[in-house]
């Protein structure tokens, strides 16, 4: 299990982006309203650390635009394509010998959703990253590639699953993960949501506007190291559980707040030359860091969201 979690940060985007594709194809002949394919959704994190003689700050912005490109649901099988750009900054402040405080990544997605049935879809999707400190020009070695192939069902109005056959090439290695996903209405206020077992969150629905809930979660991101650093790459993981606010403004606007701790949490460089053949997940943990944050924090995380 502990091996999978390694990567499991890194494929939330994606396992995201199929399941909400997939919820809003199947729904399409039960509503009378048209479905809203597209959003902008904007987060930011923070995650003040006590590294002994100094605290380190950790900030994570998060611009997420997902675009509906091409759309067919009179046909009886129907289809969506969506494509989309996310940047994701990593922000340090009180980090010492890392070799950088500003990291940026770039990632394009593509996102096709097919219904086989009324109750059964497949989806494909590809992903290609850039993550820098972007103190040089990019390089063909400088892209990640993560694809995955998910098969959604749909048992009923109030219960989904699926499960995603993952690719993912980055600069620890190459790796293929099956993950599976839920979303379960269990009552009208109680509902349960995740990819397995990176994300899940429980939430009680206080109103038609307002829900609460707990919430555990597994982030990744990785980004290459120039300068002075060069031949090294920084790999942030959290691991982390709290609570979960949402609050529905209108159909459109969505705020979500989160107030949660880490129970691992780590900030390491890596040599570039530390990679681990396709099935060697047992070896992940053999890496040896450059430098090592390793203390836990609180960790604070806000964001809006407007579909479309």
């Amino acid at each position: 299990m502990k091996r999978s979690f390694f990567l499991m940060g890194m494929l939330l985007p994606v396992l995201g982006y199929c399941q909400s594709a997939d919820s809003s194809s199947m729904h399409k002949k039960l509503t009378t309203t048209a479905p809203l394919l597209g959003g902008i959704t904007v987060t930011n994190s923070v995650a003040p650390v006590d590294a002994g003689a100094n605290t380190l700050t950790i900030q994570q912005p998060i611009v997420d635009v997902g675009l509906p490109v091409y759309k067919d649901f009179s046909a009886p099988h129907p289809i969506l394509i969506k494509t989309g750009i996310r940047y994701q900054g990593l922000f340090l402040s009180g980090a010492q010998n890392i070799g950088g405080n500003q990291f940026h990544s770039i990632t394009i997605p593509l996102l096709v959703n097919y219904s086989l049935s009324r109750t059964t879809s497949i989806s494909f999707v590809g992903l290609a990253t850039v993550g820098s400190d972007f103190k040089r020009s990019i390089g063909a070695e400088d892209i990640l590639y993560i694809a995955g192939v998910r098969v959604g069902f749909r048992q009923g109005k109030a219960f989904k699953y699926g499960v995603t056959l993952v690719y993912t090439s980055n600069y620890t290695g190459k790796f293929l993960l099956p993950l599976p996903d839920i979303d379960w209405t269990i009552s009208n206020r109680l509902s349960l949501t995740g990819i397995i077992p990176a994300r899940a969150s429980l939430k009680y629905k206080l109103s038609a506007m307002q829900s609460l809930g707990i919430t555990a979660s597994l982030n990744g991101s990785m980004y290459r190291l120039n300068g002075d650093a060069k031949d090294q790459y920084i790999h942030l993981r959290q691991n982390s559980a709290g609570l979960i606010y949402d609050l529905k403004l209108s159909r459109r606007w969505k705020l979500n707040m989160i107030a949660g701790h880490t129970f691992s949490q780590r900030l390491e460089t890596f040599n570039m030359d530390q990679k681990v053949p396709f099935d060697g997940f047992g070896k992940l943990n053999d890496r040896v860091a450059n430098v090592a944050y390793r203390q836990n924090s609180f960790i604070f995380q806000g964001g809006l969201s407007y579909e479309f």
